[in-house]
């Protein structure tokens, strides 16, 4: 997959249309900060302006900062072969969301990953559930304030000993 940078007159045209995004560069990724509330506004319109066309939904991921969740969407056109990147900052108390499965299908796996690992609400969802977890699993292990333990009934034992493996048992200093 051959990318070319997303050329300045691209994202000026597309900041001209939604002038409360902001703009940052990290690595070769050029990102806007999106209010939720103009997610899908802003969906509909890269997807549909023929010299933007971001056809594709390459990733879907939540992020948990403690202070704040984003959700983070990478974007890529066939046609033009450019890429963007989309972040929307939620809060803990209120992690919901517009679903972009009506824009981009593939969303529909990772927006169901997002809520079962990191508890982010997709409006819009039609099929919303637990994609990894069990439907009684008690919480949204991604979380950065879930807290960590060990089950010892799932811990995986090796019945081997580490000189059957070729292994000294302790590594030399």
């Amino acid at each position: 997959m051959v990318t070319a940078e997303i050329s300045p007159d691209l994202l000026d045209k597309v900041s001209a249309r939604f002038p409360a995004l902001k703009r940052e560069k990290q690595l070769d990724w050029h990102i806007f900060i999106v209010d939720r509330d103009d997610l899908l506004a802003l969906g509909v319109f890269l997807k549909s302006e023929a010299d933007l066309d971001f056809a594709f939904l390459t990733n879907l991921t939540g992020v948990d900062y403690l202070d704040y969740m984003e959700v983070v969407y990478h974007l890529y056109s066939y046609a033009r072969q450019h890429k963007l990147c989309l972040k929307v900052r939620v809060t803990r108390d209120d992690p919901v969301i517009d679903s972009v499965t009506g824009i981009w299908t593939t969303a529909d796996w990772h927006e169901r990953e997002a809520y079962d690992l990191f508890g982010i609400v997709f409006k819009g969802h039609a099929n919303l559930k637990r994609i990894f977890c069990t439907d009684d699993f008690p919480g949204h292990p991604f979380r950065r304030d879930w807290e960590l333990h060990n089950d010892e009934e799932y811990l995986l034992r090796d019945v081997k000993t580490s000189e059957e493996y070729g292994m000294p048992d302790e590594l030399p200093s």
